[in-house]
């Protein structure tokens, strides 16, 4: 691109971004998005000849740094004349590797993301600065989405024995209130419906000082902003104190649906992996959700194959899920990282094992999520719909809903807008819905 001779505008330069991994990394893409339209880029959710292709990668599991190399390894073949940019976790973790991908033209570590326009603006000096300083199309600006992610909260300082994220994210740190109120506001007036506060540990917000915590933090928001729908991204069973719990009880703004990480219905192997608390805690969190918010949506991660892990510690995480019913539960295969106290550990579960692990508790999880879905048929719930065509649209109590046309033509859909709808039948991992007139 640097041998271009005639000056373009920044407002001509296409940039596409592909965001890998967690919630978090969506709002840091959305962020960027922001940043590079209010310089005068046009920023695209679709991928149409971009000038620039950027990847916010993920490196939680070596399967996200594989599916990252393909990814660039794609775009660069796709796309052979376009900047190929890769950030995020994997570039802050290995950096060097990624410059030595024939397919990279540029890597900006993830700690750099904020200086991500500025970098491309260098590579490809041969366009004419234009500071356009516009909010663009904010619902471009989602990158497609229709809900925001705000990060209110960066890093982490439990170090669990299998995570990799302090080593790429760093230390916590809250990101002030006012900030975060700010562009709650500013989203909210330009229309948009739904904000889910993001952060690597939600519930350590606040620390820094004796009068802020993540509880203080949403009735701020809840108070200071008209945003009409919140939802809060994750946040561990130890963290789910009675105040904060009580808040969803009272406004129905906050969004029925709690993510508790699990990692294993282990105690042992929840001791080895430096988790703060027990799968009976876990269980007391989720029956207090269910006594306090009986529609709510209850959802986990959970990790198989974890060093040392016995036939007897996958019977005990297959019996948690089975006795707390969640509506979804993500299972990982455990993944050696470099760098972390695991990698290192000795009695590695075999792969083939991994693998029946976690078939097990895939299919006690879809078991659950059809009796979660089961118990809302015939109930009406608001839906915010991701697109104008009823294929895509989200509960507040996180069920994932779409219109069948040949069942029911009269449900409008229309992107960024909330309806009420019947939940009428499942299918697959979604259910079906109608209008309700």
């Amino acid at each position: 691109m640097g041998e271009t001779t005639n000056t373009k505008y920044m407002s001509n330069c296409k940039v596409y971004i592909e965001t890998h991994g967690c919630k978090l990394n969506m709002a840091d893409s959305q962020s960027m998005s922001s940043e590079f339209e209010g310089r005068g880029f046009t920023v695209s959710d679709q991928i149409n000849s971009p000038d620039v292709y950027i990847l916010n990668s993920c490196t939680v599991t070596s399967m996200a740094d594989k599916k990252a190399r393909k990814s660039l390894n794609s775009a660069k073949k796709r796309w052979p004349n376009a900047l190929i940019v890769a950030t995020g976790c994997y570039a802050e973790r290995a950096d060097r590797e990624l410059s030595e991908m024939g397919s990279v033209d540029l890597v900006v570590r993830g700690t750099n993301k904020s200086e991500i326009v500025s970098s491309v603006v260098e590579y490809i000096g041969d366009y004419e600065y234009l500071d356009t300083q516009n909010e663009g199309n904010v619902i471009g600006n989602l990158l497609g989405r229709t809900r925001a992610s705000i990060k209110i909260q960066e890093g982490c300082d439990q170090v669990c024995s299998y995570c990799i994220v302090p080593k790429v994210r760093g230390r916590e740190r809250s990101v002030p209130v006012i900030k975060i109120l700010e562009s709650i506001i500013r989203l909210s007036n330009l229309g948009v419906k739904e904000v889910i506060l993001t952060g690597t540990q939600l519930g350590s917000y606040g620390f820094e000082t004796t009068d802020m915590s993540l509880a203080k933090l949403i009735e701020a928001i809840l108070k200071e902003t008209d945003i009409q729908r919140l939802r809060v991204s994750s946040i561990q069973p130890q963290e789910l104190t009675g105040g904060l719990l009580n808040i969803w009880h009272t406004n129905n703004r906050l969004c029925k649906h709690f993510h508790l990480p699990l990692q294993s219905g282990s105690n042992k192997i929840l001791k080895n992996m430096r988790r703060r608390y027990t799968s009976d805690m876990f269980l007391r969190s989720v029956e207090r959700i269910r006594n306090l918010i009986s529609d709510a949506s209850i959802t986990t991660d959970v990790i198989t194959g974890f060093p040392g892990e016995t036939e007897e510690d996958h019977n005990a995480s297959f019996s948690v899920l089975e006795r707390a019913r969640l509506a979804d539960a993500h299972v990982f295969r455990y993944s050696d990282r470099p760098g972390t106290t695991s990698f290192h550990m000795q009695e590695k579960v075999h792969g083939n094992l991994i693998n029946q692990r976690a078939f097990e508790l895939r299919k006690i999880t879809l078991q659950n999520a059809k009796r979660h879905m089961s118990s809302f048929i015939g109930d009406s719930r608001p839906v915010l719909w991701e697109d104008n065509h009823g294929k895509s649209g989200l509960t507040d109590n996180y069920i994932c809903v779409k219109i069948d046309a040949s069942y029911d033509k009269t449900v409008k859909s229309k992107k960024n807008e909330i309806e009420l709808v019947k939940l009428v039948k499942i299918s697959g991992k979604e259910m079906i819905v109608e209008s309700v007139s």
